[in-house]
C-alpha cells in the first residue's frame, strides 16, 4: 500500500511540474512565436548572407528610430529583434495594404498581409505589386520582409536616408490606399474589456472534449488492474484540474488586444483593396476601411458624414462607434450563451454513464457509500436476544457466532453449485425455537421392507433355509434355479407400498403371474387368507433378475418422491429469529462437504444422506461476519440480513470512486443538458434582442425592451 501511495505521489507531481513548465512557456514565450495564419509549408532556412544583411538592416533601423524619434514622445516603437525563429524563412505571395494615421510620430505606416502587419524595409514600397511574392523571418515582435518580387536585403542600401519612413515614393501599382484629404484623430488607445474579450475567447469546446476523454479515463481506471488504476485516474484528475483551470481562469493583461479610439467623419467609398471585399459595408474612416459586426448593418449609416468616435482593433474591425453601437454594452445587457461546451459536456457524460451502467455492478458501491455517509457500527453477538436488541442499519459491521439452521431454498438457481445439497448453508436460520426433527416416511419403511424381503430371499445369506428339506435344497442349487420361499410376504409387502391401483403395475402383473391368479385383488384376498402360506415359487436366474429389476425400479420411484417430499419438508423453519444471508454465497458453517451430490445417488442411498445431511446440518455452529447490505421481514417474522464479506483497500476505493464517478456523471448529464437547451435558447433569443434594442435607442418612440441579465 505504501508503494502505491509513493507512485501516485510521484505521477502527481510529474503532472503538476510538467503543467507548471508548460503554462510559463506559454505565458512568457514571444508573441510571434504562434504560427501565422497565412503561412503553409514547406519554409527554407535563413542563409548566412541573409542573416547577416537581416542583423545589419535590423541594427540600422534601431539607430534611426532613436534619432528620429521626437522628444517627449508617449509612444516607443516596437525594435525588431531576430531570435531563434528567425532562421526559418516563409515564402507567400499576398496583396500589402497599406495604412497611415494622422499623428506626430515618425511610424505612421502600417502594412498588413491579410490582417497580419509585416515590417517592410521603406525603399520597396515601389515595388508593390497587386500580387506580391514576398519572403518572411519571425522575429520578436512582427514578422520582417526580406525579400519582396526579388528584391532582397542583401542588397539593400543602407547609406541612404530612405531608411525613414517620412518620406516614401508612390508606387502606381501598387495594392495600397492613398491617404485622403480628411485626416482622422487618434484619441487613445486603451486594452479591450473584459466584455470586448469574451466576444473573440474560445468557447470550451477543447476543453469540454478533454474532459470528457478524463471522464473515460475515470471509468477506465476504475475497471483496470490495481497496476494502471492509479495511472489512469492521476491522469484524469489531471486533465479535468488543467481544462477546468482553462475554463474559468481570468484572462491575462497580456491576452487584451489594443483598441485605438479615433475621431473622424465615416464615408461610404468604394472598394480599395483585395483585403476587404465581400464585407457587408464599404465604410472608411480616413484611411481605414472599417468591418462592422453583421448585426449593425442596418445601424452604421446613421453615423455617415457625421464627426464620430469610432473605437476598433488593428485588423479595422469596430467594437464601439457614436453613441449606441457597442459591443461592450451588448455584453453587459445581453451576456453571450455558450452553449456547444454544454452540449459536449452532455454527451460525453451519458456516453461514459451508460458504460458505467452497463459493465459495472452498482448495487454494493451505492449501498455501502450511502451507508458510510450516514455512518456505520461494529456489532457482534453470540446470542439470538442480544442480535434481537441491535438496531441493525445497511452498512454496519455484523460479527455473529452461534448454532443455527441450513436454509433449504425453495427455488434453486441454475448458475449455483449447493455444497450440502439440498441445504444451503449460505443462509442460516438463527432462533431459539426446537431444532427440526429428521426426516420421517413410512412410505420409505415400506419400500425398504419390500426391497430386504424380495432381496433375502433371492440372494440368502446362507446356502441352507431352514424352510426346506436339505435334500430339496441340494437338488435345487444343482438345478441352477432360486427357490422364492416366501411368496406370500412378497405380495403382502408389495400391496402395503402399492395400495393404489394405478401402482407398481408391471411388478403386480409379474407377482400375478408367479402365483397363477386371475388378477391382483385375487391374489391379495388369497395372501391374506393364507391360502399362499408355505407356497415357494421357483424361479430360473433370468425370471429372478428380472422380478428383482421390478421390485427395484417400483420402490425407486418411491424413494425419490418421498425424498424430494422430506427436502421441501424442510423448507418449513420456525417463525420468527434471523436469516442470515451471504450475498456472495459464502459458505457460514465448517462441515465436510460430501464429495457426491445428493441426487447423484441411487434412490435408497439418497434417503440415507438426507438423513444423514439433515442430521449434521439442522443444528450446526455457524460463524457469519460483513457488512450488512440489506434488511427485510418476511411474512413468518423472520428478519432477513444479507452480509457482504468486508471489502480490502482495492475494492474499498473501488466502491468510492464507481459511487463518486456515477454521481458526477448523473450531474454533468442533467445540468449541462438543461444548460445547452436554456442556452441554446436564450442564444436564438440574443440577436433578436439587440436589434430591437438598437432599434429603440435609434427610435425612441419605440416602447424599450428591458435588458436581459442572466448568470448563463
Amino acid at each position: 500500500m505504501s508503494t502505491l501511495i509513493i507512485i501516485v505521489a510521484v505521477m502527481l507531481a510529474c503532472s503538476v511540474l510538467a503543467g507548471a513548465g508548460f503554462w510559463y512557456a506559454m505565458r512568457h514565450r514571444p508573441p510571434m512565436a504562434k504560427p501565422l495564419p497565412f503561412i503553409k509549408p514547406p519554409h527554407r532556412k535563413l542563409t548566412s548572407e541573409e542573416r547577416a544583411a537581416a542583423e545589419r538592416y535590423v541594427n540600422t533601423l534601431t539607430r534611426n528610430q532613436q534619432t528620429l524619434l521626437p522628444t517627449g514622445s508617449s509612444t516607443t516603437p516596437e525594435r525588431l529583434t531576430l531570435n531563434a525563429q528567425s532562421n526559418n524563412v516563409y515564402p507567400v505571395t499576398r496583396s500589402i495594404t497599406r495604412y497611415g494615421l494622422t499623428t506626430d510620430e515618425p511610424q505612421k505606416w502600417r502594412y498588413y498581409l491579410d490582417a497580419v502587419e509585416v515590417h517592410l524595409p521603406p525603399l520597396w514600397e515601389q515595388y508593390i505589386a497587386d500580387e506580391n511574392y514576398v519572403e518572411l523571418i519571425k522575429t520578436d515582435t512582427i514578422p520582417l520582409v526580406i525579400s519582396l518580387n526579388g528584391h532582397s536585403l542583401v542588397n539593400y542600401l543602407f547609406e541612404q536616408p530612405a531608411l525613414t519612413p517620412l518620406v516614401r515614393p508612390l508606387a502606381t501599382n501598387a495594392s495600397i490606399r492613398k491617404e485622403e484629404s480628411d485626416n482622422i484623430e487618434l484619441l487613445s488607445v486603451r486594452k479591450e474589456s473584459y466584455e470586448e474579450y469574451m466576444l473573440t475567447r474560445p468557447d470550451g469546446t477543447r476543453e469540454a472534449v478533454i474532459i470528457c476523454v478524463a471522464l473515460l479515463l475515470l471509468f477506465l481506471g476504475l475497471t483496470a488492474p490495481v497496476s494502471v488504476m492509479a495511472a489512469l485516474i492521476t491522469a484524469a484528475v489531471v486533465m479535468i484540474l488543467v481544462s477546468l483551470w482553462f475554463l474559468y481562469r481570468r484572462p491575462a493583461e497580456k491576452d487584451f488586444r489594443e483598441i485605438h479610439c479615433f475621431r473622424g467623419t465615416p464615408k461610404r467609398w468604394g472598394l480599395f483593396s483585395e483585403s476587404n471585399q465581400g464585407q457587408m459595408s464599404n465604410i472608411s474612416l480616413g484611411t481605414f476601411d472599417l468591418i462592422y459586426p453583421a448585426h449593425w448593418q442596418n445601424y452604421v449609416t446613421h453615423d455617415l458624414g457625421q464627426n464620430t468616435e469610432v473605437e476598433l482593433y488593428l485588423n479595422r474591425h469596430v467594437v464601439r462607434q457614436g453613441r449606441y453601437l457597442s459591443l461592450r454594452d451588448e455584453v453587459r445587457n445581453f451576456p453571450i450563451q455558450r452553449w456547444r461546451k454544454n452540449a459536449v459536456l452532455a454527451f460525453g457524460s451519458l456516453v461514459v454513464l451508460t458504460l458505467l451502467l452497463t459493465w459495472i455492478p452498482l448495487s454494493m458501491p451505492v449501498k455501502l457509500s450511502v451507508a458510510w455517509l450516514k455512518g456505520t457500527e461494529s456489532i457482534k453477538v453470540t446470542q439470538v436476544a442480544d442480535l434481537e436488541k441491535q438496531p441493525l442499519h445497511i452498512g454496519d459491521s455484523l460479527h455473529v457466532n452461534g448454532n443455527g439452521m441450513c436454509s433449504v431454498p425453495a427455488n434453486y438457481q441454475g448458475n449455483r453449485t449447493y455444497a450440502y445439497m439440498p441445504f444451503d448453508c449460505s443462509a442460516m436460520y438463527w432462533n431459539t425455537a426446537t431444532p427440526l426433527p429428521l426426516p420421517q416416511s413410512d412410505i420409505i419403511d415400506k419400500a425398504a421392507a419390500l426391497m430386504n424381503s424380495v432381496n433375502q430371499q433371492l440372494h440368502p445369506e446362507t446356502s441352507t433355509d431352514p424352510k426346506l428339506n436339505p435334500q430339496l435344497a441340494s437338488a435345487i442349487q444343482k438345478s441352477g434355479m432360486i427357490l422364492l420361499d416366501d411368496f406370500s410376504e412378497v405380495v403382502m409387502k408389495t400391496q402395503d407400498l402399492c395400495s393404489q391401483q394405478q401402482d407398481c403395475l408391471r411388478l403386480k402383473n409379474a407377482l400375478v403371474n408367479l402365483g397363477n391368479a386371475k388378477d391382483w385383488d385375487t391374489l391379495v384376498r388369497r395372501a391374506n387368507s393364507g391360502s399362499l402360506n408355505g407356497m415357494n415359487v421357483l424361479l430360473r436366474p433370468v425370471s429372478a433378475e428380472a422380478l428383482e429389476n421390478l421390485v427395484n425400479t417400483a420402490t425407486s420411484t418411491f424413494f425419490y418422491r418421498e425424498t424430494h417430499r422430506a427436502a421441501e419438508a424442510l423448507n418449513s423453519p420456525p417463525p420468527g429469529g434471523f436469516l442470515i444471508i451471504s450475498d456472495e454465497g459464502r459458505q457460514l458453517v465448517n462441515q465436510p462437504q460430501p464429495s457426491v451430490s445428493l441426487f447423484d445417488y441411487n434412490a435408497p442411498e439418497q434417503w440415507d444422506e438426507l438423513q444423514r445431511l439433515a442430521g449434521m446440518l439442522l443444528n450446526t455452529p455457524f460463524q457469519a461476519a460483513g457488512i450488512i447490505t440489506n434488511l427485510s421481514v418476511d411474512a413468518n417474522g423472520t428478519r432477513h440480513i444479507a452480509l457482504h464479506n468486508e471489502p480490502d483497500a482495492v475494492t474499498l476505493s473501488r466502491y468510492i470512486g464507481t459511487t463518486l464517478l456515477l454521481s458526477l456523471l448523473v450531474l454533468s448529464t442533467i445540468i449541462n443538458g438543461l444548460l445547452t437547451l436554456r442556452r441554446m435558447h436564450r442564444n436564438r433569443k440574443r440577436l433578436l434582442d439587440i436589434q430591437h434594442y438598437y432599434d429603440t435607442c435609434f427610435n425612441p418612440t419605440m416602447t424599450p425592451a428591458p435588458p436581459v441579465h442572466s448568470l448563463f
